[in-house]
């Protein structure tokens, strides 16, 4: 439970915890983590981190969604809100602002029956996972919704995800399926909004493929 004596923390500094942690090569070593606007619909999580699983063969990554409370007050509706989350993400967590104190048995039992992790938020900002989160299985369309909502897209190739508004330019590549759009009635007044990402890494692959004579 909550420690009722610990050092109040606001919800944006909090949310600098986690997302810190969620990069941190001591929490889960996340490669982004994008900020989450406040424009984004339900369920909208207060942390996201993005995190490469594929190794030097794949190029797979988990989404990690984070939902954040001040406390444990109303802890099995925060667990149900962590756990809708699970529909658009790869794993899920609550992590909760204790103080001194830690998760109690009982907390910990609905995050393991619900699905989700647990984080521990301490007085001195740090955060320790209590319950590790499983692996999901999130709807396709609803998890690359997500990602492009927040700035990001998955190579329709080698599978990363990469962002869409990088620091610097980047010759990524945005192909437009015109005739797909039309075979499903998504064609209005010669709009296409259908359209699958290339990242730079394949654009310059598919470049040099495409200029050697000696690939037929």
């Amino acid at each position: 439970m909550s420690d009722p004596t610990a050092k109040k923390l606001s919800e944006v500094t909090l949310r600098k915890v986690v997302s810190s942690w969620l990069y941190s090569s001591q929490g889960l070593g996340c490669l982004l983590t994008p900020e989450v606007p406040r424009t984004l619909p339900d369920p909208r999580p207060d942390a996201v981190g993005i995190r490469h699983v594929g190794g030097q063969l794949k190029g797979d990554f988990e989404v990690v969604s984070v939902v954040i409370r001040t406390s444990t007050k109303r802890f099995i509706s925060a667990c149900g809100e962590a756990s809708a989350h699970s529909i658009q993400a790869d794993r899920s967590y609550l992590a909760c602002y204790l103080g001194s104190e830690e998760f109690n048995e009982d907390q910990v039992d609905v995050a393991l029956h619900l699905g989700i992790g647990l984080i521990n938020i301490s007085s001195d900002e740090q955060c320790q996972r209590t319950v590790p989160a499983p692996l999901s299985h999130p709807r396709s369309g609803l998890r690359a919704a997500l990602l492009h909502r927040l700035g990001l897209a998955i190579c329709q190739l080698c599978g990363v995800s990469f962002s869409l508004f990088p620091e610097n330019e980047q010759d990524d590549a945005v192909l437009w399926n015109e005739s797909w759009a039309d075979r499903f009635g998504r064609l209005r007044n010669e709009s296409v909004y259908d359209r699958r990402h290339l990242c730079v890494d394949c654009v310059r692959n598919v470049r040099d493929i495409a200029s050697n004579p000696d690939i037929t």
